[in-house]
């Protein structure tokens, strides 16, 4: 597993260890990243309406990154998280699809640094959304996840600022 994200791109080596741990999943950890996002998913209310309102109370700086109505936005996190849980099945998927989105994140302007409070905020909403099902095992599971697909992307974020 890689370190959680920092505000600098990561190395080449860190990318490459992201990659592996992606590639080489454990069954039972990618079990528990599943089942903590089915649940949380599955309960009352909306996902992305409860990330977003965790997200921009706990860092207000990152609101100027979206404009206009969150509908379309909220669908596309759901989406796209929901996307890259049933790829952990198909990595090879899975790894091209973080690669495009951390040029896409490029080009939306997101800073490195802001890795380190999404993470947070999207483990804790998925924790709270979960209820009693999302253990320790998943939390761990979940950061795990999160810091190989961060780092990834934030390798995509670098190379796209280098072309």
């Amino acid at each position: 597993m890689t370190k959680a994200p920092t505000s600098r791109a990561p190395t080449k080596a860190q990318v490459t260890a992201a990659e592996d741990w992606l590639i080489n999943i454990n069954a039972d950890t990618a079990v528990l990243i599943e089942s903590g996002w089915n649940a949380a998913i599955d309960a009352n209310g909306d996902f992305a309406a409860d990330f977003y309102q965790n997200l921009f109370a706990a860092a207000p700086v990152v609101i100027e990154l979206f404009s206009g109505d969150m509908t379309e936005q909220k669908g596309r996190l759901t989406h796209t998280l929901a996307e890259t849980v049933a790829l952990l099945h198909n990595p090879d998927h899975l790894l091209l699809l973080l690669r495009a989105s951390g040029v896409r994140h490029h080009h939306y302007q997101v800073k490195q640094a802001y890795f380190g409070v999404m993470r947070n905020i999207l483990i804790d909403t998925i924790a709270v959304r979960a209820g009693d099902l999302f253990t320790a095992a998943h939390r761990q599971a979940w950061e795990g996840f999160f810091d190989n697909m961060a780092t990834i992307m934030q390798g995509g974020m670098a190379s796209a600022a280098k072309n």
